[in-house]
């Protein structure tokens, strides 16, 4: 039987990014990377340490490679639809062992998947809920079978994202919530504990790593910060190798300190909206949500609040620079007036909906005479964001609307998200291999309540259907016109306003280590909160 592998939307690569040969490669030296938290504490569960872990003690299955269309493969050397699309077939590289030498098997992978079953909270992407996901089995020592109910061309997107775990130690546990791994067995780069202190933590090299003479790094030093204020001056006299945070006037505080050495690259990453509650009056009006986009200068907001290092996003379609080869244009060409800065034509939209100033105070009134006012929220201490949130209400002063920059702890913005309790919010959008992962976050009813960007109000069973259908087919022409739908849909309806797309934070120097991808050298997205981008990289960096 014929077997679609990985479908159009992957491309298949068993290559690293590096074009480097391994004999003229120094071997040896740390990495030094900042970590924002309170502390290192002796924790090796990859599910209850925010993600540190995934691809430095733990190697992903494969990684999907949006920035090359490739997928590189890492525990596993290959992954096989049948034609029905509803059986996934794996098959593990030949000779894996984990760190301690057991060898690294089929029953591993299967026992790692089931236990996020046992342990909900550990099921990243929500596999097991749906009922899609019907059994996993090991059919050999090296081969797992993922049986499907129904078709679904992209429940293989998931994989990567879930932890392999040891057999051998985790099935001891009682408790998965609270065990801590104290005597961690992995299989990524890095897996022996040379120490944990409160403010450092040291792991390094894995004997037993399924590549050969890699990492050539011996170490990597995670290092503890509060917040980007301390990063930043960490970056400058050199403590750090790879930063990934905003940094005011990057140029002159940390390139200008050592031109030769210190660097950054600033991709585009996720799309920033405002995000509106359109069952709120006056949002619930699509005019005033129009007036409201052609209110802002986005070119000004850039360039001013946000130092020029995001991308202004003129797309309408709900996606940006980081899709740019599923952008629509033909979307853009009919509702591309919607993001053009044009305060005479918000004013215009604004006194068709009946939002006019009834008192001449300056500020525009509903029809009862209350005044249009409203809070932006924003999490305290994103400084950035803060200052675009304020030159956001200025422009919408200028054609009469009154808005309030409103600062709130991290708890409040999150749940404020996910129970539509909020009137306008500055928020990103999915980071995916394909953006329909972004319009059902965006659109689909199963995710009201759960994600950030779902709490607009704009939601039909007809688009859930629509978004349902991408995963039951296979043919690249047809997914295509699903996304141009979803594109057309969200630029008719405004459930948010565009702003742009956020840069992806990524300072690094090579005063001790090369090896980084970069805008000659684009080979990943240089993402360090990505385990599976950020282990591309790792084993790619080594000494000058």
């Amino acid at each position: 039987m014929h077997k679609k592998t990985l479908l159009a939307t992957f491309a298949a690569s068993l290559m690293l990014a590096t074009t480097a040969q391994a004999d003229t490669i120094k071997q040896g030296g740390t990495l030094t990377v900042p970590i924002i938290n309170t502390g290192f504490v002796e924790n090796f569960n990859p599910y209850t340490t925010k993600d540190t872990l995934h691809g430095i003690m733990f190697e992903p299955l494969f990684v999907l490679n949006n920035m090359t269309g490739e997928t590189h493969y890492r525990l596993a050397e290959s992954v096989k639809y049948s034609d029905d699309l509803k059986t996934i077939t794996l098959k593990l590289r030949d000779g894996l062992k984990w760190s301690d030498g057991t060898p690294l098997t089929a029953e591993d992978v299967v026992f790692s998947f089931e236990l996020t079953k046992k342990s909900p909270a550990f099921d990243v992407k929500a596999i097991w809920p749906t009922g899609n996901l019907k059994s996993i089995q090991a059919s050999d020592k090296q081969t797992v079978v993922f049986d499907l109910a129904e078709p679904d061309s992209t429940f293989l997107w998931n994989l990567g994202a879930y932890h392999i775990v040891p057999k051998h130690t985790w099935s001891k546990v009682t408790d998965y919530t609270t065990f801590t791994n104290p005597n961690p067995v992995g299989s990524g780069p890095m897996t022996t504990v040379k120490y944990v202190k409160p403010q450092q933590m040291e792991l390094c090299r894995n004997p037993n790593y399924y590549l050969e003479n890699r990492p050539y790094l011996d170490c990597v030093n995670f290092r503890s910060y509060n917040d980007n204020s301390q990063i930043q001056p960490a970056l400058i006299k050199g403590e750090i190798d790879w930063g990934s945070n905003f940094i005011a006037d990057v140029e002159s505080t940390f390139v200008g300190q050592d031109k030769e050495n210190n660097h950054f690259w600033y991709p585009a990453n996720d799309a920033i909206h405002l995000y509106v509650n359109t069952k709120k009056a006056p949002f619930d009006d699509l005019r005033v949500r129009q007036a409201l986009s052609m209110a802002l200068d986005r070119e000004a907001i850039v360039d001013i609040a946000a130092y020029g290092y995001p991308t202004v996003n003129y797309n309408v379609g709900g996606i940006a620079e980081l899709y740019k080869n599923h952008i629509d244009e033909n979307v853009n060409k009919k509702y591309g007036h919607l993001t053009q800065y044009d305060a005479k034509k918000a004013q215009s939209l604004l006194d068709e909906a009946g939002i006019v100033d009834r008192n001449g105070d300056g500020f525009r009134d509903n029809a009862d005479g209350s005044t249009v006012e409203f809070d932006i929220e924003v999490v305290n201490g994103w400084t950035d964001w803060i200052q675009v949130v304020q030159m956001v209400t200025e422009y919408f002063a200028d054609v009469g609307i009154k808005a309030n920059v409103k600062t709130v702890d991290w708890a409040v913005y999150d749940k404020n998200l996910k129970d539509s309790a909020f009137t306008m919010s500055i928020n990103w959008s999915m980071v995916s291999d394909n953006p329909i992962l972004a319009f059902q976050e965006y659109y689909h009813t199963s995710r009201v309540g759960k994600g950030f960007h779902a709490g607009h109000g704009v939601h039909s069973p007809e688009i859930d259907k629509l978004i349902d259908s991408f995963g039951k087919i296979g043919d690249a022409k047809k997914q295509e016109a699903i996304i141009s739908e979803l594109q057309e849909f969200t630029a008719e309806n405004m459930p948010f306003i565009p702003l742009f797309s956020n840069p992806t934070w990524f300072q690094y120097s090579t005063k001790n280590i090369v090896g980084w991808p970069s805008e000659k050298d684009p080979y990943v997205q240089p993402v360090w909160y990505d385990g599976g981008k950020r282990v591309i990289i790792l084993n790619n960096l080594h000494l000058k």
